[in-house]
């Protein structure tokens, strides 16, 4: 018999998810919620047998700090270790007593049986599984012979794996698109011009259309700019865009959100809204990059924010393990204020980073903390900054 998940938390109350409350709650299934558990452990269960395929089982059993962990290995590991230990620990796969790590016991580390009931709760959804099996097989070089992790990870190999996980059609990724479209269509003027920050393989520009097409307000969208950094997405998406998303009046262009917009041709107060899902929180300098896009959005303009968000700034959120090897999300600029440490930021952070940064008031969609406090494992959630 497989392995049990454990209580799965019970959908929240509709008081906590504010005035769209009916809209976001269709989120919170049963299926959703088996998976976002299961991710949670089958991440750590990943990270506990990596660590195992290194050949560190031994150091791990017999207590190992990140230093001497880290010791004889290229300088780039330690700061996805210094993420994975804590993580292991919170997780009750090693015991933790001060700065020393431990394995005891024999943990569960069983994959194949959270596949099986995830299987059986949410049938088609194993592509967040696909991913982390992905990592695991493809990242030792990254600690054995100082191979970059960007290389390894978005090699052709596991790019299949990466369209799969960023879909609409993947619950544990949805919440995201979700989230930030109901906050994108609030107020969403006739002939809108919008930009999309690091669209990526363009599930959210495809959730626009659609969406908007069956909700009778996509033709208020005038122009919808597709960019991205990557030339490979930005190619799929010139070459695909269009037949997935019909009706919506899509141009593409590359766009580096770390230089500044003026040199790459986006004008001041040009924009309408600047959406960014998962994207700004590697942002190089998050308080220029913040700045530089107020300046690009007219009077009364919105940036709209879908990100994961964390209850503190020192909790490990599994969904950050896949990015923990990439260069744009450890190498950062660092802030005490809202920044401390590289990763997702709390509410709070956004909140201090969008009005040091000139915003005029924030909106969150759904209202994060009260929800965050009765559900520690909410982890998304979607700001509407208005400039």
């Amino acid at each position: 018999m497989p392995p049990r998940l454990g209580p799965i938390e019970a959908p929240p109350a509709l008081d906590l998810l504010g005035p769209l409350g009916p809209e976001i709650a269709r989120l919170f299934t049963r299926p959703f919620l088996v998976l976002h558990r299961a991710s949670g452990l089958y991440t750590a269960r990943t990270c506990l047998l990596l660590l195992m395929d290194l050949g560190w089982e031994a150091r791990l059993r017999g207590g190992t700090t990140l230093d001497a962990l880290c010791e004889g290995l290229p300088a780039q590991a330690r700061k996805p270790l210094a993420w994975m230990l804590p993580f292991l620990a919170s997780e009750g796969l090693l015991q933790r007593t001060g700065e020393r790590f431990t394995l005891a016991g024999e943990p569960d580390l069983d994959l194949a049986g959270l596949r099986e009931q995830v299987e059986a709760e949410a049938p088609g959804h194993g592509s967040n599984f696909d991913l982390l099996d992905g990592v695991r097989s493809h990242i030792q070089p990254f600690f054995t012979e100082g191979k970059s992790g960007d290389s390894l990870l978005f090699d052709l190999a596991l790019f299949p794996l990466w369209l799969a996980y960023f879909r609409n059609g993947n619950l544990g990724y949805f919440p995201n698109n979700w989230l930030t479209l109901l906050a994108l269509r609030e107020g969403l003027p006739e002939g809108a011009r919008i930009l999309e920050l690091g669209a990526g393989a363009g599930s959210f520009a495809q959730l626009v259309a659609q969406t908007g097409a069956e909700a009778g307000w996509l033709g208020r969208i005038a122009d919808y700019r597709f960019t991205d950094v990557a030339p490979t997405f930005l190619r799929r998406a010139q070459r695909d865009l269009k037949s997935v998303a019909p009706g919506l009046p899509v141009s593409f262009q590359a766009l580096d959100m770390n230089r500044p917009l003026g040199d790459q041709g986006i004008e001041a107060a040009s924009l309408d809204a600047i959406v960014g899902i998962n994207v700004l929180h590697v942002a190089q300098d998050l308080e220029a990059t913040l700045r530089d896009l107020r300046g690009r959005l007219k009077p009364g303009g919105r940036l709209v924010l879908g990100e994961c968000l964390k209850p503190t700034l020192d909790a490990p959120l599994y969904l950050e393990f896949f990015f923990s090897f990439i260069k744009s999300f450890t190498e950062v600029k660092l802030d005490p204020r809202w920044r401390p440490r590289h990763g997702f930021l709390t509410p709070e952070a956004w909140r201090e980073a969008l009005g040091h940064a000139g915003f005029s008031r924030v909106e969150c969609i759904p209202p994060p903390r009260p929800l965050m406090d009765q559900h520690p494992s909410f982890t998304v959630g979607a700001m509407s900054a208005f400039a």
